[in-house]
C-alpha cells in the first residue's frame, strides 16, 4: 500500500535564506539531488519544461474543480482511448481518453508534441496512440502535495497498470528518489560513460517538468517523494555550491494505462 508521509525541515537558524548556499556546518544532512536524470533504462525528465501560461491555466482549473473548500488531495479521472477511421474531426481528442476534461486532454496535445524529440518513438506511440489504435482505458490521478507530505516507496501495481507512466510537476518542485529493488545484491560501480550505477538516486523534479517510467525504471525500481518542507539540489550551473530550495503546495499529474480487464471494478487489487 502507498502512503503518504509527512516530515519537517528542521532549521538551526529561522532567519536562514532558502537560496542561500548549502554550506554551514549547523545545517542538518540532507542528499544532494541530482538535476539530470540518472542512468535507470526507461527513465526519461526530458530538458523542457510546460509553458507556464499553460501551467497556470491547468492548475487554475484542477484547484477550482477539484480541490477549492473540499478536504481532499487526491482525485481519480478515466478516460478511454478510441479511434474513428472515417476521419471524425474529433478522433484527434478520443485517441488521448474521451470522458477526460477538455484541458486534460490539451496537456496530453501539449506533451506529445514536447516529448517526441526526447523519447523513443515506440515509447512516445504507446503514450499517444496513433489513428486505429486498439482502445484503452486511460487513469489520470490528480494529488495535492503540501510542503511536508510525500509518499512513500513503492512500485505502481503491476497487476493494474501498463508500462510506460507520465508524471507532472505543477507549482512547485520537488525530489524524487529511486531505488533498485534488488539493491542488496548490487554494488556501485562505474558505467562505460564514467557515471556512476547506484542503487538510490535522488532527482530534482523543478516546477513544470516532465517525467516518464517505463521498463527497468517502472518495474525494477520504486519511486518516492521524501516528505520534507525543503530540497537540496545540486546548482543549475554545475559549481560545487548546491541550493536549498523550498517547497511550496505541488500539484501533481499522473497519466497510466491501465490493463486489459483493469478497468472492471470488483477486480483483484492483488
Amino acid at each position: 500500500m502507498v502512503l503518504r508521509v509527512s516530515g519537517q525541515f528542521p532549521s538551526s537558524d529561522p532567519e536562514s535564506d532558502v537560496d542561500s548556499l548549502f554550506d554551514e556546518p549547523s545545517t542538518p544532512s540532507l542528499p544532494v539531488a541530482i538535476r539530470l536524470a540518472p542512468p535507470i533504462p526507461g527513465l526519461f525528465v526530458p530538458p523542457v519544461l510546460l509553458p507556464q501560461e499553460l501551467e497556470e491555466q491547468i492548475a487554475r482549473e484542477c484547484m477550482r474543480l477539484y480541490f477549492d473548500g473540499r478536504d481532499v488531495n487526491q482525485i481519480m479521472l478515466f478516460g478511454r482511448s478510441v479511434t474513428d477511421l472515417r476521419g471524425n474531426e474529433e478522433d484527434v481528442d478520443a485517441r488521448m481518453g474521451k470522458g477526460l476534461p477538455s484541458f486534460l486532454i490539451q496537456l496530453l496535445h501539449q506533451l506529445s508534441t514536447m516529448l517526441q524529440p526526447w523519447i523513443p518513438g515506440d515509447l512516445h506511440d504507446h503514450l499517444f496512440p496513433s489513428r486505429g489504435a486498439p482502445p484503452r482505458a486511460r487513469q489520470v490521478i490528480l494529488n495535492l502535495y503540501h510542503p511536508g507530505e510525500g509518499i512513500s516507496p513503492h512500485i505502481d501495481l503491476l497487476s493494474r497498470f501498463d508500462d510506460g507512466i507520465i508524471g507532472v510537476s505543477l507549482s512547485s518542485s520537488c525530489v524524487m528518489s529511486f531505488e533498485r529493488v534488488d539493491n542488496v545484491t548490487r554494488d556501485t560501480k562505474r558505467l562505460e560513460n564514467g557515471r556512476e550505477d547506484r542503487n538510490r538516486w535522488d532527482l530534482y523534479l523543478p516546477e513544470r517538468s516532465i517525467l516518464i517510467l517505463s521498463k527497468d525504471a517502472r518495474y525494477k525500481w520504486t519511486h518516492e517523494i521524501p516528505g520534507r518542507t525543503h530540497d537540496l539540489a545540486e546548482s543549475e550551473d554545475g559549481s560545487q555550491e548546491h541550493r536549498l530550495i523550498e517547497r511550496g503546495t505541488r500539484l501533481s499529474i499522473t497519466f497510466r494505462w491501465l490493463l486489459p480487464g483493469a478497468d472492471i471494478v470488483g477486480g483483484s487489487e492483488t
